[in-house]
């Protein structure tokens, strides 16, 4: 099972690209989750430049295309999606590569509201298959670095992590 992970957040210290490093670091057996990592390399969106899709984007959709699922893990940025991943989400509208596609968001922060709900009806619009379970959260906000890696090691947060991907697993499989 392969499973895509993007992050919403460019910072090079961002908790969220953390937190998804650390899924790819406890992946059961059977399971390999890949950081995609060129985000900040798509251009912005526009219709005129599909005709000649950028190398970047197709990079992007290549990944989704390859995938069983993606793990989204996002920040809120002024009550909403920040423009580079709402950015990267135009891109794959008119593809054939997101539509039916599961996804499940994890979060580094027990607060976003109004992003989880942003999120989840840009997702729904573009024919997404929403885990269904509870988001996964890890409360990393306002931490240093190395506290981030001592949250993200701790043995109950591992093992929390990796239940949440076996659970992902079984409703990617289950085709709900």
């Amino acid at each position: 099972m392969r499973f895509l992970a993007l992050s919403g957040s460019l910072r090079s210290a961002s908790t969220n690209t953390a937190l998804l490093h650390a899924f790819a670091n406890i992946a059961p057996e059977g399971i390999t989750v890949e950081v995609f990592d060129g985000m900040g390399d798509l251009p912005l969106f526009s219709p005129d430049l599909e005709a000649d899709t950028p190398d970047s984007v197709l990079r992007l959709a290549d990944k989704v295309a390859g995938c069983d699922g993606i793990l989204i893990a996002c920040p809120e940025y002024a009550h909403g999606i920040p423009g580079a991943f709402k950015n990267a989400l135009d891109w794959l509208v008119s593809r054939f590569e997101i539509p039916g596609k599961p996804v499940m968001l994890v979060h580094a922060s027990t607060r976003s509201a109004y992003l989880r709900d942003h999120l989840r009806e840009v997702l729904k619009t573009i024919s997404c298959r929403l885990f269904p379970g509870p988001d996964f959260e890890a409360h990393l906000i306002k931490k240093d670095p190395q506290q981030v890696r001592d949250i993200l090691a701790a043995p109950e947060m591992r093992a929390a992590m990796r239940s949440k991907l076996e659970e992902f697993e079984r409703f990617v499989l289950s085709g709900d």
